[in-house]
């Protein structure tokens, strides 16, 4: 299931499509970027994108993007 997300920028860029990012407990796979960059946030400079739960087991260990994301409803799993 698709949701819409804040990824916010954690020092090292922002992800792309098909990156994996952590958040709030669970990990997420971007499936689309649907803004441009966001700057003057006291929060980070961030983009807003759709995104979908992932399983931990589908990210190689260590390549999940250290952005942080933020979505709006808890994920039905």
């Amino acid at each position: 299931m698709s949701q819409k997300a804040t990824i916010y920028e954690q020092g090292n860029g922002l992800p792309e499509k098909g990156d994996y990012c952590g958040g709030e407990g669970y990990l997420w796979l971007i499936e689309s970027i649907d803004s441009r960059i966001q700057t003057g946030d006291p929060q980070g400079n961030h983009v807003l994108a759709t995104v979908s739960l992932a399983d931990w087991s589908d990210c190689p260990e260590g390549e999940e993007h250290s952005a942080r994301v933020v979505i709006s409803e808890e994920p039905e799993e």
